[in-house]
């Protein structure tokens, strides 16, 4: 096998075992023909889901970030269902420094499923009319206690 085939296998097999490490997919599997099969076209087959759809996983061990192309190439993810991921590494930094690429609108969906809404804090204005609501309704008990 090539240095750079191998390069690859390494980084595909850090995800697939990442992933089952995590308990997430006891099943995932790391395609054999690294997305250039005839059936599965992700580096990385897994069950795993975002928004309802299969990770599509493609990844890149190179010296040199292409990462414009490198997106083009996993969104084609989509066509077969899967929504797209980018996991990367370059020369030199260690596979658990490897990136993982994701739509904006992705990472904010995901953080809306992990997150609560925040309670924001009302404005100075709304507080004293708070207070003054309070006060009267002090009042109103005080009065109808005597009555």
């Amino acid at each position: 096998m090539s240095y750079i085939k191998e390069k690859g296998k390494q980084l595909e097999n850090y995800v697939r075992d990442s992933i089952k490490d995590r308990k997430l997919d006891s099943g995932v599997t790391r395609d054999g023909a690294s997305g250039a099969g005839n059936r599965e076209k992700r580096d990385v087959a897994t069950s795993v889901q975002i928004n309802g759809n299969e990770l599509g996983i493609e990844c890149k061990n190179h010296k040199v970030p292409h990462i414009k192309d490198w997106w083009k190439q996993a969104e084609k993810l989509e066509e077969y269902g899967f929504e797209p991921v980018l996991v990367y590494k370059l020369k030199g930094e260690s596979l658990g420094d490897s990136k993982a690429v994701i739509r904006l609108s992705t990472f904010i969906d995901i953080l809306a499923k992990l997150n609560k809404p925040m309670i924001t804090k009302p404005n100075k204005e709304f507080e004293w009319d708070l207070v003054g609501l309070l006060n009267a309704i002090k009042r109103v008990r005080k009065h109808l206690n005597k009555h």
